[in-house]
């Protein structure tokens, strides 16, 4: 080796790097274990930890959509951390993590922290004509302090001291603006802490589908999560925000009020078309999202009553099978009218005898579907008696086919209506 190659490294034709000087050196697990025990900053992990905590709030607050409450969006990372839009008002979230420790009035107050990026906020929703319909909220991960100046503070902030008030004057807060920040202000702590929001969350997602499998919820939640991470990633101007808001709380349902923040913006809307429906959708409701694209209606139907993914499947390939034998039915006219006719009346009387059954037994409320599909399927001679013309020439399976082709035209909705 020349003095002038000393220590240069080279690309082989694999692609790996040579290095001429430790040629024959290989990486042993001692070496890992060395490499494992340096000495890291961890601000990066930490930092990601709390970027992610933050998107896992924004779905706890995001799924209250379906609690009936006004919910309209949830913004992401403009303004402030969390934006939440409702029918009457406006909430700005700062959200703080703490790994140890408990919070005091005093460093909440502190330049750099919460209240004084809130009060920023305040300032700017007062320019843009909004603060009188707007709430400024602080959501902390740990417990407050049980110092009297804190525990008044965090539970009336207009009680706040003269020191307190002090600070916020420094925030740009004049008396005016200071009684009325105040009055708008919340602190909330003990938000549920990063080790356990995932729990959290995915018990709020069980209780709103009940029917769902710790599989579904588990594979919505990581839907949900990387919705709400791509929302916290996008960009908008300060400015542009505040005026796409104002105009969505004026006109919630233009698609065009969303557009400047669209991209960091959890709306209703959003939420219901990556979620399955609820129990409390009514037909109505999935004919809409059937039309949008969305499903089927079928599909819909299943899922709103606690279908599994196994059962959702199973009842989409026997109506396909059923309808190329029900088209070459009624191309021959072995399938006429009336006999169709006939066949659907008996066939819903028996499916709604079994919903009659199962909505009695408090054990399958919670997923009516699965077990209408399943006693049809399982009591075989009792489903292909259904088919006394022999339309599908007694297969119990076509028959059932023939039910979720009834039901794609609103007039089954398996044990949820």
């Amino acid at each position: 080796m020349t003095s002038g190659s000393r220590g240069r490294c080279h690309l082989t034709s694999s692609g790996a790097v040579n290095d001429p000087g430790h040629a024959s050196e290989q990486v042993t697990p001692t070496h890992l274990a060395a490499l494992a025990g340096l000495a890291s900053d961890p601000t990066g992990l930490r930092t990601f930890e709390r970027y992610v905590w933050q998107a896992k709030l924004a779905i706890r607050s995001w799924l209250g959509v379906f609690a009936g409450t006004g919910m309209l969006a949830v913004i992401c990372e403009h303004v402030e951390d969390l934006a939440i839009v409702e029918t009457s008002r406006f909430r700005f979230a700062q959200l703080k993590t703490r790994d140890k420790g408990s919070w005091s009035a005093a460093k909440v107050c502190e330049p750099g922290h919460a209240i004084e990026s809130l009060a920023a906020s305040y300032i700017l929703a007062e320019a843009a004509g909004i603060a009188n319909l707007s709430t400024f909220e602080v959501w902390l991960e740990g417990p407050p302090s049980e110092q009297k100046t804190t525990t008044d503070f965090f539970a009336d902030p207009t009680s706040a001291s003269q020191d307190i008030k002090k600070k916020l004057r420094a925030f740009g807060l004049s008396d005016a603006r200071l009684t009325d920040f105040l009055q708008r202000l919340s602190i909330h702590c003990h938000q549920p802490s990063r080790q356990a929001i995932d729990a959290v969350n995915i018990r709020l997602i069980g209780a709103i589908w009940p029917g769902q499998s710790m599989e579904q919820v588990e594979r919505l939640y990581e839907t949900l999560l990387q919705t709400a991470t791509g929302a916290q990633s996008a960009s908008e101007s300060p400015q542009s925000v505040r005026s796409a808001m104002l105009a969505a709380r004026i006109t919630p349902t233009s698609a065009d009020a969303w557009a400047p923040i669209a991209s960091q913006t959890l709306s209703a809307q959003k939420l219901r078309a990556i979620c399955p429906p609820v129990a409390g959708d009514t037909d109505q409701d999935l004919v809409r999202r059937a039309a949008a694209g969305e499903a089927t209606l079928l599909e819909l139907k299943l899922v709103r009553a606690g279908a599994s993914d196994r059962t959702l499947r199973g009842a989409l390939l026997a109506r396909a099978d059923a309808d190329v034998v029900a088209a070459g039915a009624r191309a021959s006219g072995s399938m006429t009218a009336d006999n169709e006719r006939a066949l659907d009346t008996r066939l819903l009387a028996v499916a709604e005898s079994i919903e009659s059954l199962v909505l009695s037994n408090a054990a399958s409320l919670q997923r009516p579907a699965e077990h209408i599909f399943h006693s049809l399927m399982s009591n075989v001679a009792n489903t292909a008696g259904i088919d006394v013309d022999g339309i599908y020439n007694h297969d119990h399976r076509l028959v059932i086919g023939h039910l979720c082709s009834v039901s794609d035209q609103c007039r089954y909705g398996w044990g949820r209506s």
